[in-house]
């Protein structure tokens, strides 16, 4: 966790528009976090602009899409963290319509790509492009040109951010992307789209993917009822259904946890209570901060395994996730 004494992160901001959405809500802005080290020059006294430490060079990418309502400020402890372990790491944001009528923040989706007839056709994430285009301009020719690799690209994300994460992570859409990992999030569709009741869409692609979920998830459970299914019905496991169902990988590189203690808010640090549905949340059954710590462990144990080709990756993943500390459930395929 990022409570500990560290090396040195720091970031660059940006934004980018958003084709198909109206303005002002039509912009995706950004953060890239990355290993940094003081040059002791009057600049960063007078800029604030810190250069980059290339020693872990050049560094994969992970992109994390926030869960609808929560800022991207919430995941900064899961950047700093990937920063220090030698990747770019790049919380977003789109206010834009969460709800037909409702503005909020997204990580911008096409509720009508994701309809019947549509659905795998095109992207749903439709910030997703830009953001990465924006990404590859505003690296190069500065401080970190030639320091992110953009061919090496794991896209993630908690809650909604998670579900447009896995109905995205497709190479041929979207360049680079190697893998996929998530907490709290599913691919099973609201009915209000024109699904039947619990229909689970696939991910467009074979990639390997992380599904973390959530032990005491109030937020999933007391939402059944958007897929077709009572409030409180015994079995409703969207996580577990969409490994079972949509994850298309099947060579060992794709894995399903349960998170012991953990909400479905418990990857927003520090707890804001005043967005989102975190009410419907029950208090977590174990300590959050060493909730948070699994989180990224296993999260930087998967991005080893699948962007830097660690030959040690899988098994130091396997070891991590069969912790019955930390998790429960474990599954692979």
């Amino acid at each position: 966790m990022t409570t500990a004494e560290g090396p040195l992160v720091r970031c660059i901001h940006g934004a980018a528009s958003v084709p198909g959405l109206d303005p002002p809500n039509d912009t995706v802005h950004f953060r890239l976090f990355h290993p940094a080290r003081f040059s002791g020059d009057d600049s960063e006294r007078m800029t604030g602009q810190v250069p980059p430490d290339p020693t872990s060079a050049p560094w994969p990418l992970i992109v994390w899409l926030p869960g609808i309502n929560i800022g991207p400020e919430g995941y900064r402890w899961l950047a700093i963290d990937a920063a220090r372990a030698g990747y770019a790491f790049v919380t977003m944001a789109v206010v834009a319509d969460t709800l037909p009528g409702i503005i909020g923040i997204t990580p911008g989706l096409d509720l009508d790509a994701v309809r019947p007839g549509s659905y795998g056709s095109r992207p749903s994430g439709v910030a997703i492009g830009p953001l990465l285009d924006a990404i590859s301009d505003r690296v190069a020719g500065g401080p970190l040109d030639g320091l992110v690799d953009m061919d090496r690209i794991m896209i993630g994300g908690h809650s909604g951010g998670g579900s447009v994460a896995l109905q995205n992570a497709n190479p041929a859409w979207f360049g680079g992307i190697r893998s996929c990992a998530t907490f709290a999030s599913h691919t099973m569709t609201a009915t209000t789209l024109g699904w039947e009741p619990n229909t689970v869409l696939p991910m467009p692609a074979d990639v390997p993917a992380l599904l973390l979920a959530g032990e005491l998830d109030g937020v999933m459970a007391r939402s059944a009822d958007r897929y077709g299914t009572d409030v409180g019905a015994v079995g409703h496991d969207p996580v577990s259904r969409t490994f079972d169902e949509a994850v298309v990988g099947g060579r060992g590189d794709c894995h399903l946890a349960v998170v012991r203690g953990a909400p479905h808010t418990a990857m927003i640090w520090p707890r804001d209570d005043t967005t989102a549905r975190g009410f419907l949340d029950p208090p977590a059954g174990r300590d959050p901060e060493a909730i948070l710590g699994d989180l990224s462990a296993a999260i930087l144990a998967f991005a080893d395994m699948t962007l830097r080709d660690d030959p040690t990756g899988r098994d130091r993943l396997t070891l991590l996730l069969s912790d019955t500390t930390g998790f429960s459930g474990h599954r692979t395929r």
